[in-house]
């Protein structure tokens, strides 16, 4: 399980605010962490996964993160070739974590109604 303050510092690397061995000053861990819980409730509204941002599952740190950095972008000012390739990253984030939390329907399939009629006009 990872923390809320691994996915803070994670982010602030994939935006390239945060160099290794640096610890997040404290006005860029609190703009990340406002963005954390938003975007926790926007991905279980669209369907995609029911996330916290305290404790999360190591399969879906990664993912998350790029998912919370494609929201940061704006407030990190970046922009151009960057925020494209950020972009990518999150849809395919998203994608990911779909596919992982992906609620299987219990109930067994449709049968189609079965045709008790005769075919051709004759016994068949």
């Amino acid at each position: 399980m990872k923390t809320r303050e691994e996915l803070i510092a994670r982010v602030l690397k994939n935006l390239g605010v945060l160099a290794a061995g640096q610890s997040p000053s404290d006005e860029d861990r609190a703009e990340v962490d406002d963005l954390i819980d938003p975007v926790c409730a926007k991905l279980f509204d669209d369907g995609v996964a029911k996330l916290t941002g305290d404790e999360i599952d190591d399969a879906a740190y990664l993912p998350l993160a790029a998912i919370v950095t494609e929201a940061a972008m704006v407030p990190f000012g970046i922009g151009g070739q960057k925020a494209s390739d950020l972009e990518a990253l999150a849809e395919k984030a998203k994608s990911d974590l779909k596919l992982a939390y992906r609620v299987y329907d219990a109930r067994p399939p449709m049968r189609p109604d079965r045709f008790w009629g005769r075919r051709c006009g004759r016994i068949c």
